[in-house]
């Protein structure tokens, strides 16, 4: 097990490849479930139940439909379970590390300002460049490109959230 969890902390340090990874459903899928609990736990914070639930599940999908969609495009679907092991793997590490930082800045009065804003802004820019390193290695792009596909998946995220939170009657 700690052999695993240090080769998401490589990944997380751009030292392995997701293919690095066993090939293994059952791992892909704890992985996701994984993913989607931290993903629920931090938007539980500021969201009813059920919006929660929905927020998550819908950023867990784009999460897989993005690796799927750019494996398809490529012709790599083979890769698909060790790709979306690694991106949701990853991704729960970060979700992990920014909980307490996101539950901490929420309870900030209004005008009030910390430094670990910017901690948490340089946590943001680490995911997505481990997400683009992970999608370079798995459709074989050039890191900017695999970046570039991760900034779309994290202004499409940002954007959905923003729209289920106002939908959930949120000010």
């Amino acid at each position: 097990m700690f052999a695993l969890l240090k080769m998401f902390v490589d990944l997380c340090r751009l030292q392995a490849k997701p293919q690095d990874l066993p090939f293994s459903h059952f791992l892909m899928l704890f992985c996701i479930g994984c993913y989607f609990l931290l993903g629920f736990a931090v938007s539980i914070q500021e969201q009813k139940f059920g919006l929660a639930i929905l927020s998550a599940g819908a950023d867990t999908g784009l999460m897989i439909g993005l690796a799927y969609l750019g494996l398809w495009v490529r012709d790599s679907l083979p890769r698909a379970v060790q790709t979306i092991t690694a991106l949701t793997g990853t991704g729960a590490l970060f979700e992990l590390v920014g909980w307490p930082l996101v539950t901490f800045l929420q309870q900030l009065n209004e005008g009030e300002t910390s430094n670990l804003s910017l901690v948490l802004l340089a946590l943001v820019i680490w995911n997505i460049t481990v997400i683009g390193n992970i999608l370079r290695h798995s459709l074989e792009v050039p890191l900017w490109i695999g970046t570039a596909i991760s900034l779309l998946y994290i202004y499409t995220s940002l954007r959905v959230m923003a729209v289920l939170y106002v939908a959930g009657g949120a000010t």
